[in-house]
C-alpha cells in the first residue's frame, strides 16, 4: 500500500513539474510583430506623428511670440527673456510677483511707464502663465 502512495505521490509531483514547466513557458511567451502591425495602422501612426509635429511647431511659433512680446519689457535681452519663462514654468503665482520685483530692482525688467504692472500682467496672463487678477498682481508687483 504504501509503495502505491509514494508511487501516486511521484506521478503527481510530475504533473505538478510539467504544469509548472508549461505555465512557466506560457508566462514566458512573446509575441513578435513587424513595425507596421495590421494593414490600416501605418496611416494612423503617420498622422498621430504629423500631428504631434504639427503641435510641436505651433508650440514653437506661440514660443516665439511670447518671446517677441516680452522683449521691450526686458531691456530686449532675450536671454533673460527666455530665462524668466524658464524659471516661472510651475512656478506658485506668489513666486512669479516676487521674481518680477527682484529682476525689476536688478534692472532686468524694465520699469517704464510701469510695463511691468499691466502690459507684463498682460501677456503672462494670455499665456497661460499668471492666470491670477490684475488686481492680485499689481498688489504683489512692486
Amino acid at each position: 500500500m504504501e509503495d502505491k502512495n509514494q508511487e501516486q505521490a511521484r506521478i503527481n509531483i510530475d504533473k505538478m513539474a510539467w504544469i509548472g514547466i508549461y505555465n512557466a513557458h506560457v508566462e514566458h511567451q512573446h509575441i513578435h510583430m513587424d513595425g507596421h502591425g495590421t494593414a490600416g495602422e501605418p496611416a494612423a501612426e503617420d498622422a498621430d506623428a504629423e500631428k504631434v509635429q504639427d503641435d510641436c511647431t505651433r508650440q514653437e511659433h506661440a514660443d516665439e511670440a511670447l518671446v517677441a512680446q516680452l522683449m521691450p519689457i526686458f531691456y530686449n535681452n532675450e536671454e533673460n527673456v527666455r530665462q524668466f519663462l524658464t524659471e516661472i514654468q510651475g512656478m506658485e503665482q506668489e513666486a512669479i510677483t516676487d521674481l518680477v520685483n527682484r529682476w525689476v530692482k536688478e534692472k532686468r525688467i524694465s520699469d517704464y511707464g510701469n510695463s511691468r504692472k499691466g502690459v507684463l500682467w498682460g501677456i503672462l496672463h494670455r499665456a497661460g502663465l499668471y492666470t491670477r487678477s490684475k488686481t492680485n498682481w499689481n498688489g504683489r508687483v512692486e
